[in-house]
């Protein structure tokens, strides 16, 4: 996986609760993981889906700005197995090479990371993403939501032939179609 700079930490919320039996009175308390790094906003409304706009650049080997990237992605289940899907655009600066990726079937294979300090939540898992010759699957991926407006799709570089760059792809919780519907139609 990646080198991550965040230390692992849990931010837990606990309840009470109260059994009376005669004579006694026993409390109990549970921990549930909180994840609250998202905004409740026109496109997002609940918080249990995330949806969004990707809206990005890619860098070629030399750091040039190379590629524009934009889609949609949407989060599910978020405060319990959060899926991810996304599909986007990806085409050269001189408006050429047009082409699309999808990413899909996300795993989760640790506990989110939650960091209170930034207002991050870390979402480390394995998905399938769509290349040239093919989906690839078990693609780690690292998935963060930051300051409850940005998410940011690192993508395992040498899986995917660094079609990618070597840094995250970036995005906002945002659709304007859905918050002006007026643009859109």
């Amino acid at each position: 996986m990646y080198k991550q700079t965040f230390l692992k930490q849990t931010l837990l919320v606990s309840t009470l609760a109260v059994v009376v039996v005669p004579s006694l009175i026993v409390l109990f308390t549970t921990n549930h993981i909180l994840y609250n790094v998202y905004s409740i906003n026109p496109t997002n409304p609940t918080n249990e889906i995330i949806k969004g706009s990707i809206s990005s650049i890619s860098n070629d080997v030399n750091s040039a700005t190379t590629w524009i990237v934009t889609g949609v992605y949407k989060i599910e289940n978020v405060k319990t197995t959060p899926t991810f899907n996304s599909t986007f655009y990806m085409i050269k600066t001189d408006g050429t090479s047009e082409h699309k990726h999808s990413i899909y079937d996300f795993k989760l294979n640790a506990d989110p990371i939650v960091n209170t300090s930034n207002n991050s939540t870390i979402f480390n898992g394995t998905s399938t993403v769509t290349m040239k010759e093919g989906p690839v699957k078990d693609v780690s991926t690292q998935i963060t939501l930051l300051g409850n407006s940005v998410i940011s799709i690192l993508l395992e570089p040498t899986k995917v032939n660094n079609h990618f760059g070597s840094g995250p792809i970036y995005g906002n919780q945002h659709l304007i179609c859905i918050e002006v519907p007026n643009y859109c139609k």
